[in-house]
């Protein structure tokens, strides 16, 4: 697995004007945390989160805090709902022989079979929750979709079993579907026609039929 350095400043001053603040000149809001220790806040550079960030694989994070070095990971990141901008992360602090519960991406391996017969996949599962070692924190996850029918799904039961870390969650959660496309229905031309001359035909009666009436027969 690929490590990033990331650098750090630790933020003495906390709060929201000060978040926003750092937000303003570029930087964004963190916190360390650690089994059994203090949390640290700290900040760091919004462009230097990228690689870290956008991308479809897991990264151990040297995190260089004032000079020192953390090897942790990533476990939350905030997004701003309109600027979609990242707008706090927290980072968890990795100990060696200490298990620790993260996000791993999920990355789809081969063409579907029902692909090929017009269906079309349905990606639902992203990314799954595992429970691992430090130095068993897989890249990413890898589903073979290729014997993947219409109609059928890959779900978390159905991955092979392995021994560096354990899935959490729902067993019987699909990742990834296969399914029949849509059929939308276009409206026959004649039917068009019909329905449109429906309400022309009705007004035609009820007009000679007010026409036929007698004096007798109005109230």
């Amino acid at each position: 697995m690929a490590d990033i350095v990331l650098k750090a400043e630790t933020r003495s001053n906390l709060g929201g004007s000060t978040a926003k603040e750092l937000r303003r000149n570029g930087r964004v809001p963190g916190v360390l945390y650690g089994h059994g220790e203090a949390s640290i806040p700290f900040h760091v550079k919004a462009l230097d989160l990228r690689p870290l960030i956008y991308t479809q694989e897991t990264h151990i994070v040297n995190l260089n805090l004032d000079g020192k070095l953390t090897r942790s990971i990533l476990r939350e990141v905030q997004f701003d709902p309109l600027t979609d901008k990242v707008r706090h992360i927290d980072l968890i602090i990795l100990h060696a022989g200490e298990k620790v519960r993260l996000d791993v991406p999920v990355s789809l391996i081969g063409t579907a079979v029902g692909v090929k017969d017009g269906g079309i996949i349905d990606f639902v599962m992203h990314k799954l929750t595992i429970n691992v070692l430090p130095d068993q924190i897989p890249q990413h996850i890898e589903v073979d979709i290729s014997e993947l029918k219409i109609g059928h799904g890959v779900h978390v039961k159905d991955l092979a079993v392995d021994e560096g870390y354990t899935i959490l969650g729902d067993e019987n959660a699909v990742i990834v579907a296969c399914v029949a496309p849509k059929v939308v229905e276009e409206p026959v031309p004649g039917a068009i026609a019909e329905a449109a001359a429906e309400p022309e035909l009705v007004a035609a009666k009820g007009k000679k039929e007010e026409e036929g009436e007698t004096p007798a027969e109005k109230k």
